[in-house]
């Protein structure tokens, strides 16, 4: 008897551990709320980066700042919900992007979202260092 109230404990764990760190893009980690990745890029390349891609995928009052510490790109779905990109500075030459989509979350749209902003920070990141 003990040692299934042992099993079913540890299955316990091991299944919420799994729902809070599950990954749903490739090197994009998530807690179902907020959905993060480490970017090579400096803060305000990752913020730039974000606000572009913010911006491109046609959200509304998109706007963002950024520090040599951190920084944070926001905008508006159609229907009102806020997307927000948050940016901390890892090291010179890394950050970690966050992304939230609304008070709920959306795993799906955020993970895409740090993705599409991985790439494109570190496709600019790139071009700053080759010249192009």
């Amino acid at each position: 008897m003990r040692t299934a109230a042992l099993a079913v404990s540890l299955f316990a764990v091991a299944l919420f551990a799994a729902a809070c760190q599950s990954t749903h893009e490739e090197g994009v980690k998530s807690d179902l709320m907020t959905q993060w990745t480490t970017v090579n890029a400096n803060t305000k390349s990752a913020t730039d980066a974000a606000k572009a891609e913010l911006m491109d995928q046609g959200l509304k009052d998109v706007s963002a700042d950024s520090t040599n510490v951190d920084g944070k790109a926001w905008g508006k779905k159609a229907d009102g919900t806020k997307v927000t990109v948050n940016v901390k500075k890892v090291t010179d030459t890394s950050s970690q992007v966050s992304v939230s989509v609304g008070t709920m979350g959306d795993p799906k749209m955020g993970a895409d979202l740090a993705k599409r902003i991985k790439t494109r920070a570190e496709g600019m990141n790139m071009n700053m260092k080759t010249g192009t």
